[in-house]
């Protein structure tokens, strides 16, 4: 009953009826509003979406794409994750006149171009799809390795290794991870989970086989063999990924152009005036040009650093990627410091990268069930627990450096396959290649003086440096939590909801 009845039937009614009725009332429109608002914050996750009901989220199609983006992602983030095991047979072998820290700079502009290259790439496939790229990206990689194998100098591993076969795998970046998000919805998280087990795969078998295959056939056939690995696993990626039948990033695009074109056409048809349609034709195709021009020069977006939640995440993800990268790093140097026998500390790190893999599954289950910004919340919680509490006073104590090992590696493997979910809750699926490329354009940069900073901090490699490293280690992983629960707050505040 509205209040404009309640004052109608007022002189049939006591003034404690009238009261009951009026409580009544404003009771039900506090209902009605709390129960809006609770269904806005469940569908928060999806709002930027026009049709979420039109995302397959699973089906013969979806999954085969998903079965692609992984074949790919084995080799993508496969290389840069193990070349560790190509640089350091090179530093001793083709490359030993030069020193250690000149042979690093060369291995660690490979990861910048890989990064560099999705501030044009990312844009590329929202406009043109993932076919082009993936098959360019191929052919880059394959001809990359194939001349690795075959060179002795520092320019030429520079031009074959860090440029050519980083820009294959940058090629490639945006495409296997962002057409995941036209095919996925609700089950995104699950999705790119998955797909990013591949990366743990490809890292986990280059890095044992490299050094097995140098010791049976030597460099040159062990870097042929791996680049007819990519070759085989590229060529089924590019097989399996497809487009989304009736899915068009350009439909706004296109809606805008028939839009001008009708109006143009009314025009012509109220007005029988040759110059007046002469005109109207003239300013049609004018328009349209200008679409064209701008849709094609548009890969590049510098706006979106102007958007909070977008820099936010982006300071976040750069929080845990150096974090994750600082530790593959030096955890076998730091154990061996503490007396751990060698080959006991570099068990350390395959025992991280095969702890993610299963750990990197579940958690997009759990993303998509519970929010993906609330489990990555979680997983940072305890990523960082995990630090100040196993990892600080561990030293040589093996039961508690496996034990780190081990929850380190589920939690930061679940942490880095959420950043692309997470993304994707600021941003419709049409422009996600776009927001992923700008996304690790700026980590380009950030991860190279981050890693700077965490090798100043280990310095010469003490005791006491390394109880440094461990503060370093523990205070970016603090930081990675308050930026994630910065950048959730920008979306929804500190509500609670799935999210």
């Amino acid at each position: 009953m509205s209040a404009t009845q309640i004052i109608e039937l007022g002189p049939m009614m006591g003034s404690s009826a009238i009261q009951q009725l009026s409580s009544l009332n404003q009771n039900l429109s506090q209902r009605r509003q709390n129960n809006s608002s609770l269904l806005q914050t469940e569908n928060v996750m999806y709002s930027l979406e026009s049709d979420p009901d039109a995302f397959p989220d699973g089906g013969i199609d979806a999954y085969q794409v998903l079965l692609g983006s992984f074949c790919g992602l084995i080799v993508d983030f496969g290389i840069p994750n193990a070349m560790g095991a190509i640089q350091t047979y090179v530093s001793t072998h083709q490359l030993s006149q030069y020193k250690l820290s000149t042979v690093n700079w060369v291995f660690s502009l490979h990861l910048a171009i890989m990064y560099l290259g999705g501030v044009v790439f990312g844009g590329f496939f929202d406009k043109f799809g993932a076919k082009r790229l993936l098959i360019a990206a191929t052919v880059c990689i394959f001809l990359g390795l194939m001349a690795t194998a075959e060179l002795e100098e520092l320019w030429q591993f520079l031009l074959s290794f860090s440029i050519l076969t980083a820009f294959g795998s940058s090629l490639a970046m945006s495409p296997l991870m962002g057409v995941l998000s036209h095919w996925f919805l609700k089950k995104r998280g699950m999705a790119l989970s998955m797909a990013s087990a591949g990366s743990l795969v490809g890292s986990t078998i280059f890095a044992l086989a490299l050094p097995k295959l140098y010791l049976q056939l030597g460099f040159k056939w062990a870097l042929r063999i791996l680049a007819f690995i990519c070759l085989t696993s590229m060529a089924i990626s590019i097989l399996l990924i497809k487009e989304r039948p009736g899915f068009n990033p350009n439909a706004k695009a296109e809606r805008d152009e028939e839009e001008i074109q009708i109006q143009s056409d009314n025009f012509r048809a109220e007005n029988h005036k040759n110059a007046e349609n002469i005109l109207s034709v003239e300013v049609s195709e004018e328009d349209t040009a200008a679409e064209k021009k701008k849709s094609f020069f548009d890969f590049v977006n510098f706006k979106l650093f102007l958007d909070t939640k977008f820099v936010v995440i982006c300071l976040a993800t750069f929080a845990n990627e150096v974090n994750s990268l600082t530790v593959l790093t030096y955890l076998a140097s730091f154990a061996l410091s503490f007396g751990v026998p060698e080959k006991k500390a570099y068990l350390l790190l395959t025992v991280i990268n095969l702890s993610g893999i299963p750990s990197r599954v579940v958690t997009g289950f759990l993303a998509d069930r519970y929010g993906r910004f609330n489990v990555m919340l979680a997983g940072n919680v305890l990523q960082t627990i995990c630090i100040w509490a196993i990892l600080l006073p561990a030293n040589s104590l093996l039961p508690l450096l496996y034990t780190f090992t081990v929850m380190y590696g589920c939690m930061n493997a679940s942490l880095i396959s959420l950043i692309a979910s997470c993304l994707g809750q600021i941003c419709p699926a049409t422009q996600f290649g776009k927001y992923y490329g700008m996304l690790y354009f700026l980590l380009a940069f950030l991860v190279i003086l981050g890693m700077y900073i965490g090798s100043l901090v280990i310095n010469a490699g003490t005791k006491h440096d390394y109880y440094n490293w461990i503060i370093f280690e523990g205070v970016l992983s603090t930081a990675g939590l308050l930026l994630w629960l910065w950048a959730r707050w920008c979306v929804v505040g500190f509500r609670w909801c799935k999210f």
